[in-house]
C-alpha cells in the first residue's frame, strides 16, 4: 500500500515499480487504485497487489475499517 500526502508519486513509484514506466503528465489519483506484479522471491512466485491511495486521510480510513 502507498500511503503519502497528495502529489508526492506515489502514483509514478508504484508505475514504475510495477511496468516499468513513467509518465510526465500522470494525473492524481481519484479515490483508491491498485496494479498487480508478478515476482519471484526466494524461489517462490507471488503476486503483488498494491494499493494506491489518493493521500487524504478519509479515504485511508475507508480503506482501513
Amino acid at each position: 500500500m502507498a500511503i503519502g500526502d497528495s502529489g508526492v508519486g506515489k502514483s509514478s513509484l508504484i508505475l514504475k515499480f510495477t511496468d516499468n514506466l513513467f509518465d510526465e503528465n500522470m494525473g492524481n489519483t481519484i479515490g483508491i487504485d491498485f496494479k498487480m506484479k508478478d515476482m519471484v522471491i526466494k524461489n517462490k512466485r507471488v503476486k503483488l497487489q498494491i494499493w494506491d491511495t489518493v493521500g487524504q486521510e478519509r479515504y485511508l480510513y475507508r480503506l482501513l475499517r
